[in-house]
């Protein structure tokens, strides 16, 4: 079994990663959502999954691609309740059966030489750059998910969105030491998730996971921005967005040789540079994945139609339900169904949106009745 399952997250990713065997699956999550994703989804489907497990379930590795509220949120609600302070959760149905065993998580902390005083966690985070991507962007139906216009919402209010993330990440990082998970085992000189030479490869239960992104030197680049703009007020902090939309975990996962191209909110051209590093793009310039998770929700920014034409798949993945933002973008879809042409291949969408069917046809799988997520899968049973 190898499966990769994306939860209804809004406009944020929350993703299920199965392997295993029937009688001996393993399970990976890769971020948790934006508010709500939590109580609503994500918290269901796990106790779901430790009813069937029969006993605490584990998680092998809790992964947060970047420090981002609709990737982190849904993560450090998880990790307050396992803490025992549940009263946000409004839990009715006893303690959270799921055990943590390993934690990836590039937290401001280890970002720098000193620790953040809480008044600097106002300044920039490392997502900064493919957050604000879109914020110019209007929404297809320029209304929220409860029904509010927020076609004149000003960019000041979503950029507050976007700090909120510093104090989550620091916030998860004290809660994961408290908790005695093991952060980023595994990558030390710094004891952060990157890609370092030849690609990182970590091994766990059958898996493989190659990490491509982000880079050391890239780290690095965002160290001296943070330390330049640490003290600055907040749009000062943002006026330089080159450094900050380097930092989402990429990882190449592998098993039973079926391969996983999982990229965050990664730009496409990050994408293909640690692949090149990596040696895995043919002659060419390309390579061909089982499954790819779209880089941001499917947002134009951070794709072109090269993206599609050098990385191909069996099967797309992509989490959004075009509210607060325009993702899936329309454009990115296009260059995706033009790349590939009369090409066999499947996309998943956490979402039943008009326009993906008026672009993808019969190629397109959406949630179906009661379901709150989409489902790949590569051979063997589901989960």
């Amino acid at each position: 079994m190898f499966m990769l399952e994306a939860l209804k997250a809004r406009h944020g990713d929350c993703l299920l990663l199965h392997w295993g065997t029937s009688t001996a699956p393993s399970l990976a999550l890769i971020d948790g959502g934006p508010e709500r994703v939590y109580r609503e989804v994500l918290r269901p489907r796990l106790r779901q999954l430790a009813q069937a497990h029969g006993d605490v379930l584990p998680i092998e590795l809790l992964m947060v691609s970047h420090i981002d509220d609709d990737h982190i949120n849904g993560v450090l609600d998880l990790a307050v309740e396992l803490d025992g302070n549940t009263g946000h959760v409004m839990q009715d149905d006893g303690a959270m059966p799921v055990r943590v065993l390993r934690l990836w998580h590039n937290s401001l902390e280890g970002l720098l030489d000193d620790d953040l005083a809480t008044a600097q966690t106002r300044a920039v985070t490392a997502s900064v750059a493919s957050s604000l991507a879109d914020l110019g962007g209007t929404n297809t139906n320029g209304k929220d998910s409860k029904g509010t216009d927020t076609r004149g919402t000003d960019k000041a209010q979503q950029l507050g969105m976007v700090l909120a993330s510093v104090p989550q990440g620091q916030q998860l990082h004290a809660l994961a030491n408290k908790l005695k998970w093991k952060m980023n085992p595994g990558f030390s000189a710094p004891p952060l998730v990157t890609q370092r030479q030849g690609g990182k490869t970590i091994a766990l239960k059958g898996l493989t996971l190659k990490v491509l992104g982000p880079s050391l030197d890239a780290v690095e680049a965002l160290r001296k921005a943070w330390r330049t703009h640490r003290k600055d007020e907040v749009l000062a902090a943002y006026s330089d967005r080159s450094p900050y939309n380097l930092s989402s975990i990429i990882v190449l996962a592998g098993f039973d040789g079926a391969t996983m191209l999982l990229t965050g909110d990664a730009r496409g051209d990050h994408v293909l540079e640690g692949l090149e590093q990596a040696g895995l793009l043919d002659k060419e310039g390309r390579i061909h994945v089982d499954v790819l998770k779209l880089p941001h929700h499917g947002s134009k920014n951070n794709v072109t139609p090269e993206f599609f034409e050098r990385i191909a798949a069996d099967h797309y993945v992509v989490s959004g339900d075009c509210v607060r933002f325009p993702n899936p973008a329309k454009d990115a879809m296009d260059w995706l169904k033009q790349a590939r042409g009369k090409d066999d291949y499947t996309v998943h969408c956490t979402y039943d949106l008009e326009y993906m069917h008026d672009i993808f046809g019969e190629r397109l799988e959406v949630p179906t009745g009661a379901s709150n997520s989409v489902t790949v899968s590569i051979g063997g049973c589901r989960a």
